[in-house]
């Protein structure tokens, strides 16, 4: 669980780190190392690899609030177009409606192994840790569609999303869109693929990852 701690403690740094006090919106919500294991709060419905018990157990997610009071689910990521949604580990269950369970009596969806956990999303299009394979690999999709393969492990997922928080803030500045155009700068794509085709291992992997964010 080494290169796991030493991920999630890269990830948790990134997401401390940016976007800097000097950026027009200062974040709220953010993750928290936490060195003693934190008491999990799970469904006995959802089923936890080795890596996301160590990851729930040491990072605390502390889910965004609103203006008005009312607490969300998650946290977000700031990608740079658009968030990426993070959950507790006490969310979870809430976040397979629609994947694992469907329709208003939330039965089991025949289509979807019940080892396949969503953890985050973005714009509703979910990032899926399949929990029952060594080192938990990392999948995306869009809505319903096929999963696709972003990370062959959960280690190197949060390695990939720490390089690309701090491509965008320390590199970009935040700014990674034309402002008129929004069409995202190709350097900016070349870059975040170079550093992602290293940590993913392969260019697949890379291709995927970035098509998801932001293709």
């Amino acid at each position: 669980m080494k290169q796991l701690e030493n991920s999630l403690l890269k990830f948790i740094q990134a997401m401390d780190e940016y976007p800097k006090e000097e950026a027009p919106v200062k974040k709220i919500d953010r993750v928290r190392y936490m060195p003693k294991l934190a008491e999990l709060y799970v469904d006995e419905k959802i089923y936890l690899s080795r890596e996301l018990i160590f990851f729930y157990q040491h990072c605390e997610i502390i889910c965004k609030i609103r203006p008005d009071g009312y607490q969300l689910d998650c946290t977000d990521i700031d990608l740079g177009n658009s968030p990426l949604y993070l959950y507790p580990a006490d969310k979870l269950v809430r976040r397979q409606e629609g994947f694992r369970w469907i329709g208003n009596e939330k039965r089991e969806n025949p289509n979807w192994d019940p080892n396949w956990l969503v953890v985050a999303d973005k714009d509703d299009d979910p990032i899926v840790v399949v929990t029952n394979e060594e080192n938990s690999p990392v999948f995306a999709s869009y809505e319903t569609s096929p999963l696709f393969p972003i990370a062959d492990s959960f280690s190197a997922f949060l390695d990939a999303l720490a390089v690309t928080l701090e491509i965008i803030h320390e590199k970009f500045k935040g700014e990674i869109m034309d402002e008129e155009t929004f069409d995202i700068y190709d350097d900016f794509i070349d870059m975040l693929k170079t550093s992602l085709s290293s940590i993913l291992k392969k260019e697949e992997y890379a291709d995927n990852f970035i098509d998801y964010l932001y293709g």
